[in-house]
């Protein structure tokens, strides 16, 4: 994994988060609250306030498994790239009885990145600059624990390079996405989370691979964790 030099890809990523941020900012929110440091310390279930997931959330999250398998007739020129992302996410939830429903956009800055192997060694080398979902989700509260899935779109950028020319192609992906996570609420401030998502991207095809190996069909198994505030 090597740290990359621009940052075009991850600024089009969390200007979705901050679009979408901006836009979801409720007015009856204060400055203070928004901006107050939040506790970090345990609460007991006597301690908390009631429970109702109502409102607007906002995460900033980490990825630590970006592995994406490179599949389609290139991707026995390439290895699957690897590292990890950061990112944040920012949505709305409706609690109606122990029902959660909720819609959520993120965007994710990637340190992914491999090289070449068969024919393709030492020849090219790949990196997902990043990517981003927009997805709905469907939770059932259990008191502090919440299980959910989510379904949506899924977007990315992802860039080949052949190492022996300098030529590159950096392509738009496009797919859907699937999974699942936990919530468990820290205290009346934070919500700690993890989850796994499934993201299979369309086959795209890149102009510095060969002609009969030049089509390539991303998929992705996404672990995160973060914290969640709500507003």
């Amino acid at each position: 994994m090597k740290l990359k030099s621009s940052g075009r890809g991850g600024v089009k990523s969390l200007a979705v988060v901050a679009v979408a941020f901006a836009v979801g900012v409720p007015a009856s929110a204060s400055a203070h609250e928004w901006f107050r440091i939040p506790s970090l310390s345990y609460a007991t279930d006597a301690e908390l306030p009631p429970l109702v997931r109502t409102g607007f959330i906002l995460s900033p999250d980490f990825n630590i498994s970006d592995e994406v398998n490179l599949g389609g007739t290139g991707g026995a020129l390439l290895e699957d790239t690897e590292g990890f992302s950061i990112g944040a996410k920012v949505g709305y939830d409706k609690q109606i009885g122990d029902v959660v429903l909720g819609v959520v956009t993120d965007g994710f800055y990637s340190f992914a990145d491999g090289g070449g192997r068969g024919a393709g060694a030492g020849k090219f080398e790949s990196e997902l600059q990043y990517y981003g979902t927009v997805r709905g989700r469907l939770g059932y509260a259990l008191g502090r624990l919440m299980v959910y899935g989510t379904a949506g779109y899924a977007y990315g950028e992802l860039e080949v390079t052949d190492i022996t020319t300098g030529a590159s192609d950096s392509e738009m992906l496009s797919g859907w996405t699937y999974g699942g996570g936990l919530e468990y609420v820290w205290n009346g401030d934070i919500t700690l989370h993890a989850g796994y998502r499934r993201i299979d991207f369309d086959d795209q095809t890149f102009s510095v691979l060969p002609g009969v190996q030049n089509s390539l069909s991303p998929e992705m198994d996404v672990f995160d964790f973060g914290l969640v505030r709500r507003y």
